[in-house]
This record gives C-alpha cells, structure tokens and sequence, in this order.
C-alpha cells in the first residue's frame, strides 16, 4: 500500500490555508467546503476528516488566530521590561503579527455566538478552548508572580480578585476596541484613528487611556511613555509592528 502523499499535521495545514484564501475570495458566509477540499488538493472525504461544517472551519481558523496571539504575547511577557508596560505594549502589536487575516476581528466577533459554536464538533471546541486557557494562564502567571516579587502591591486576601478585575478590564478593552475603531458612524474621530489595521501610535486616544487605565493600580513602578518607546523599538525589530 503506497505511502499516503501527506500527513494528518499537513492535510490539516493544507485544509487551513485553503479555507482562509476560500473566505478572502468570498467571505465569511459565502465559503463553500466544495472550494476548500479544492483548493488545498484534497478529497471531500480528506476534507471531512478533519472538519466536519463550515463551524469546524470557522472555529479551527479561531485556534489557529489564538495561537498566533498566545505566541506573540508569550515573547512580549518575557521581555525585560516591567509588566504594566509589557501588557500596554500588546496593544503596539500590528494586527498581521497578532491575527494573521484581514477578517480576524470578524471572525472573533463570529465566533463568540452560542449558536455557531453548538455545531461545532468537540474536537475544534476543545481545542479553542485549550488555547484560550493557555493565554489567560499567562496573563494570571504574570501577574501573580508580580504580586509576589511586589511588582504589584496588594494584600494577599485581595490578590485573586484584584487579578480578575484586571485582567477583565484589559479583555474588555481589547475586544472592544475593534469594534470602536471600525464602527461606521464613528464620525468625530478621524479616517486615520479609525482604521483598525493601522497599528496605534503612543499618542492614540486608546493607547492614552489604556495607559490611564492601567496606571489606576498599584504598580511599584507605573507604564512610562519613555519604557512604552523602547518595546515598541523590540517590536519593530521583531516584525511585530
């Protein structure tokens, strides 16, 4: 019996960028399966073994953006630079190195109604949720272990309820930010602030108030501007803005 011409990992990294380059050429909505298993050079029966609708196609792009942004947030968090600054600085992030499409932040929205992830296989929810987990867990690592080396300053029986409240904060702001800056009728804020895959400059009103915002805790040494310019240097360097 021949050798099959590609593996599971590569079947599903074909089905994958084939899927994404079927939604660039249409949309969101309008992809069919049929286009998919074409363009990535495969069987439907290929296709069907690892996605089973077009939720799975949906819901496993989503892993495969989470992943991204758990990567690119991992190599941030490990930067030698205090971590206010460090989680202010995410937001420096371009929108390509974060997400990878040009519908990411659509598709995220997507993704968020109860009714699409009810068809989904368990298989892709299971591993959406995985990858959730592994982000969220960076974010309370790094900030317990800043409560620890005094970093942030809080007492220990408010340390996990001041965590939540921040770390709830800062996922408000960052999934609603898009939403903001891509919204229609958003007229008194001009073309060049509203458009979401320009990278925010430091002097953005965002940026400003995140800044602001996260300045409201008790951190040893608050977010300085002049800290934000030498990640935002990292980053240039790194391809990530």
């Amino acid at each position: 019996m021949p050798a099959p011409k590609h593996t599971i990992a590569e079947q599903e990294k074909l089905i994958l960028d084939a899927a994404a380059q079927c939604i660039l050429d249409t949309s969101l909505i309008d992809f069919k399966m049929s286009a998919i298993a074409k363009k990535a050079g495969l069987s439907m029966g290929s296709v069907y073994k690892h996605i089973q609708s077009k939720e799975d196609v949906l819901v496993a792009l989503s892993v495969r953006l989470d992943s991204q942004a758990s990567n690119v947030i991992r190599f941030i968090l490990a930067l030698p630079y205090s971590l206010p600054a460090k989680i202010v600085a995410i937001n420096l992030v371009s929108q390509e190195s974060m997400y990878i499409y040009s519908f990411s932040y659509q598709l995220l929205t997507m993704i968020s109604s109860r009714d699409l992830l009810a068809k989904a296989s368990d298989k892709w929810l299971a591993k959406l949720s995985l990858v959730s987990t592994e982000i969220r867990f960076q974010f309370q690592d790094a900030l317990r272990e800043a409560v620890g080396s005094e970093e942030l300053l809080c007492e220990e029986e408010e340390k996990e309820a001041l965590i939540e409240e921040f770390m709830l904060l800062h996922w408000a702001v960052n999934i609603g930010s898009p939403q903001i800056l891509n919204h229609p009728h958003e007229t008194h804020i001009n073309e060049a602030k509203v458009n979401v895959n320009v990278p925010l400059t430091l002097d953005h009103p965002l940026m400003r108030a995140t800044i602001r915002m996260t300045n409201c805790y008790p951190w040893k040494y608050p977010v300085t501007r002049k800290e934000l310019s030498e990640i935002e240097q990292v980053l240039i360097e790194n391809d990530l803005r």
